[in-house]
């Protein structure tokens, strides 16, 4: 007889996320209950909430996850941890409940737009599109901007997660030095890695292009803050991917205002961001919607690893694809 399992993917459609042949190998896997787009009524989990071994979902919901004596298995499709105040960690983690993140699903696809964004920004491709159009653009071979090329200029990672390590290849054939601030990995670590640990100052001061990388977390709000911001050179392109959080934002406009270097950003504090912030008329700064990840080639990674790593749990081996929340992390992060 088949364990029972809730597809609840609230947030995301069921359609977007799982090829027919994944959803197809899940319910061979699995008698899965569920299975809309629209939120699983608290009735309806309740009916067999003793005999669910495993919760995919779009967010945590449920309440006390006591209340399931026979969970084995909580996979997030969102892209990112469900909140400590949602989800009891420690309950989790007592019961030896796997709680995985679909995170690296997205790992390839923002990287490879990190590095289209971060090389447009250095080219000033995107300015000299919108100026070209205007009848603006510069035709002489003589001047040549504010441009520069991204071989063997030094690069800046800020976090060294799942998406900066897909990043790292990408940038391997620009013979890139790499050096990192990450306070959650030791520098030995690092180095095994092939990259430079080094501290937050100096990697602002020094890098060329500056990634920034890091997951949100109670110890790094607002982490780049007026005083580390203004470490960054003229000449240098800074490139936000992971979350606004990491950034005083209010700052880094007014910083981006004055032309104190270039950037090209994906993530806001709120979003959409208002039609009339200052920020949309830069010239100086490459502006994406929050879509780096958003991509369907992606997205179908989430059904593909929810699949792989469901039909591991059911077999009592340990899930290999999504990323596997951890104590330490969860403290940090709050």
């Amino acid at each position: 007889m088949k364990e029972k399992v809730i597809l609840d993917p609230h947030q995301r459609q069921l359609e977007k996320i799982f090829l027919p042949e994944d959803l197809e190998r899940l319910r061979s896997s699995a008698d899965v209950l569920w299975a809309e787009n629209e939120p699983m009524p608290m009735e309806e989990v309740d009916k067999v909430k003793d005999q669910i071994v495993a919760i995919i979902t779009g967010n945590w919901h449920y309440g006390d996850v006591s209340k399931f004596p026979q969970l084995r298995a909580v996979l997030e499709v969102s892209g990112g941890f469900p909140l400590p105040k949602y989800l009891d960690y420690a309950t989790c983690f007592s019961r030896n409940i796997n709680v995985l993140s679909c995170s690296p699903a997205f790992g390839p696809a923002v990287a490879e737009m990190g590095l289209g964004m971060a090389i447009a920004a250095a080219r000033q491709i995107v300015w000299n599109d919108a100026a070209f159009r205007q009848g603006k653009a510069n035709w002489s071979h003589l001047e040549f901007g504010e441009t520069f090329l991204l071989y063997d200029k030094l690069v800046g990672f800020i976090g060294f997660g799942g998406l900066a390590r897909s990043l790292k290849p990408l940038l391997e054939p620009f013979r890139c030095p790499i050096q990192v601030y990450d306070p959650w990995l030791t520098d030995t670590y690092l180095r095994t890695q092939g990259v430079t640990p080094v501290d937050l100052d100096v990697l602002l001061a020094t890098s060329r292009i500056i990634f920034v990388l890091a997951v949100p977390a109670i110890s790094n709000q607002a982490l780049l803050n007026r005083d580390r911001l203004n470490h960054i050179s003229a000449e240098s392109v800074f490139v936000l991917l992971s979350r606004s959080h990491v950034v005083d934002f209010d700052v880094l406009t007014e910083m981006l205002v004055e032309g104190c270097f270039k950037a090209a950003i994906d993530v806001y504090p709120e979003e959409p961001l208002p039609l009339d912030h200052p920020i949309r008329g830069l010239s100086n700064v490459i502006l994406s919607s929050h879509r780096a990840g958003a991509i369907g080639e992606a997205l179908y990674n989430i059904g593909r690893m929810v699949t792989n790593d469901l039909e591991a749990i059911l077999q009592g081996l340990v899930p290999q694809e999504m990323q596997i929340a951890q104590p330490e992390y969860i403290q940090l992060r709050g």
